[in-house]
Order: structure tokens, then sequence, then C-alpha cells
């Protein structure tokens, strides 16, 4: 007799509803930002029928500052795509996470914490060497507040290895050198190399990531046995499958639409930031792309769950996704729909209750800033839907 065990079914609770936050949730948080009010936009987070977030717990700010009082500085940047800040703005880190954790702790919204190597201009260098203890230093100070109750897990390195300290050493065992210069460049990288298939990392680089990630985990699971940790991955899934880890206690894959939907319409070359672009050209070509090849698209996406939820049973955890699931960059603009997003998103999150899934996202693009947060009814119908699949 087979019996089929699906260890979501287990964990408490039983689905993840989840909203990706990443580092907006301290950018933005400023009088006129939209995230000024931790109160208001937690209680919409609930209103649109999400349970959990994932934020930027900035470890490498508050792993280094003298004290937890300390104000930094968030540089401005009201261009970018995620976290945008109108201008510098200081602001107290640790203060503020704290009272983010708190809120988040009483209304019962459930956190996962990661990052992607943010930094402050104050504590701009970022040591491989002090990767674990910067994160000793920031849990301690959550741990100390009693707010790490209600954290799900923590993922150490947001899409390892793309936003890593570790990424120049990582490169140089590989022959080459780092030529990102940003955020940006890292989530270009990342993006192309979602889409690629087989071993990409020679054997010292196979070594090198598999003692960093066994032991990182390991440490901090002996320190904190009642937390969850893990490495989020877009990309090198094959590489890390090889490994054989066990140290995970989740598995967090991100799912894009592949290279086919990328070359067809051209989305590879848009500058992706808030700058005035035309984009006619652009969405007449993403839906002569979808009315071509979409079914193909969507053959992609159940081969990538299929594999994801295998080897998630092979080291015998959950698997969630918490950025995903069309291209990981589109913007609000008259010459832009979302309409083919909104169907394709939601069709990929109910596949993936379907795939026996902890948790998943309807895309990285749920925040209070973008437009498409005032469609309730859509969040609502997503999340219903996979919480009850």
């Amino acid at each position: 007799m087979t019996l089929n065990f699906n260890v979501r079914e287990h964990l408490n609770p039983r689905r993840l509803t989840i909203a990706m936050w990443d580092y907006s949730w301290l950018n933005a948080h400023y009088p006129s930002g939209s995230f000024q009010d931790f109160d208001q936009v937690t209680d919409e987070l609930l209103e649109r029928g999400f349970n959990t977030v994932r934020i930027e717990a900035f470890p490498w700010v508050i792993g280094q500052l003298k004290s937890f009082e300390e104000r930094t500085t968030v540089v401005g940047d009201p261009l970018s795509t995620w976290g945008h800040s109108d201008k510098d703005r200081e602001h107290a880190v640790a203060e503020e996470l704290a009272e983010f954790m708190t809120l988040t702790k009483q209304k019962g919204i459930y956190v996962i914490l990661s990052t992607w190597g943010r930094t402050h201009p104050e504590y701009s260098r970022r040591d491989p060497e002090q990767f674990v203890a910067v994160w000793e230093k920031t849990l301690a100070f959550l741990a100390e507040r009693d707010l790490l109750s209600h954290v799900l897990y923590i993922d150490l390195d947001q899409e390892f290895p793309f936003f890593s300290a570790y990424r120049p050493k990582l490169d140089l065992l590989g022959g080459k050198v780092t030529t990102s210069s940003g955020l940006v460049d890292a989530m270009e990288d990342a993006g192309q190399q979602a889409a690629t298939n087989g071993l990409s990392w020679n054997q010292a680089q196979l070594d090198f990531v598999s003692n960093l990630m066994n032991d990182a985990t390991k440490y901090l699971q002996k320190l904190y046995p009642d937390q969850r940790f893990t490495f989020s991955l877009t990309g090198y899934w094959d590489e890390c499958r090889s490994l054989g880890l066990r140290c995970f206690d989740v598995l967090e894959l991100h799912f894009w639409m592949s290279d086919r939907f990328s070359h067809r319409s051209g989305w590879g070359e848009l500058s992706k930031d808030r700058g005035e672009q035309p984009f006619i050209e652009f969405e007449k070509s993403v839906h002569r792309t979808l009315s071509a090849i979409r079914p193909m698209l969507l053959a992609e996406m159940h081969q990538k769950l299929r594999k994801a939820a295998a080897w998630s049973d092979e080291i015998c955890v959950p698997l969630t996704t918490t950025e995903g699931w069309g291209p990981w960059w589109h913007m609000e603009h008259p010459d832009l729909s979302w309409g083919w997003m909104r169907e394709w998103c939601a069709e990929c999150s109910a596949l993936a209750a379907q795939y026996g899934m902890w948790g998943s996202t309807p895309w990285n693009f749920s925040h209070p800033y973008w437009e498409n947060w005032r469609d309730v009814d859509w969040y609502r119908e997503v999340n219903h839907t996979f919480m009850n699949n």
C-alpha cells in the first residue's frame, strides 16, 4: 500500500498566502510614503486574504549598528521599481523592524525574514566572513523582544547567489570576475539564469556552496532550534539539488516565465525602472507572443512545478514561493495592461495549490504603492483559491 504524505497538511498554518514586501516596508516608511502607516497597510494585507509577509530584515545594517537606536540613511531612489524613496531619509532600522514585527504579531500575521543584502551608507561593507554574525545579532535583537514566535522561516540569502556577499568568491571559483554593479543588475542576472538548464558550477563551486549552506544553517539551527532556515533560489536549481542538501527546513523557489516569453516579446530589452518609456509596441508584442505560445509557457510552468515538488519530496521539506509567476518586472503605465498578467498569475497560483505547495504568492507586485493593490476582490479571489485547493 502506498501512503501519500504531504508535509504541509501537518504544519501550522496549513497554507501560506504571501505578500513580498522586500525592503519597501522600510524604504517607504515615512510621512507621505506608501508604508507610512504600518497599522493601515497590515490591515489592508489581511483584507486581501494574506496571512504572511516576507520582508528584508536588514541584517547587514542591524548586525553592524553600534546601538539599536542608531539612525542610518536610506538613499533616495524615486525611480526604483521596488522600495523607492523620494529622497535620502534617515531611519532607525532596528526600532522600525521591532515596530513592524510587534504589529504583525499582534494581528496574527506570519513573517518570513530575508535579505537582499541591502546596506546603508553608514555601513556599506559586506564582509562574507560576517554573514552568520550579522544574522545572529539581528535574530538576537528580535528574540530578546519576543518577536520570533510568528516567524515561519528565515531565508538567509535572497535568490542565492545573485544578491549575496558570497557572489564574488563563487564567481572567482568559476574563473570569472563579478560584473554586476547594483540591484537591478542582480535582478537581471537572476532572471536570465532562471531560464537555463543543466549544471553550470564546477566542483570547487559546488563544494563551496555546499559547505556554506550547511555550515550557516546548522549553526543557526542549533542556536534557534524552534526556527526554520533556508536559502531562497531563482536559478541554479539543478546545481543546488545535486548537492543533496538536507540542511534546508523549507524549499523556497521562485517561478518565472522563461526566455521563450522574454525573447519574443522584447521584455529583456526593457529598461526596468519607473522612468518614462514608450511601451506601446511591447504591449502589442506581449499579446502576439501569448497568442502563439501561451500553452507552451504553461507547459513549462507545469514542468517547473513538478520538478520543484519532486525536489521538496526528496529532501522532506515544504515548498513555497514568494515571488513569481510572470516576468519579474512589469510597470503601471498608460501603455501597459495588467489583464493578461492577472489571468496568468491567478492560474499559476492555483497550480501551486494543486502541486501541494505550502505557500504561494499571487505575484511579486503585492505592495501598497501599486495601483493594483486597490483591486481587493482580485487578491481575495486568488488567495482564497490557493487556501482552499
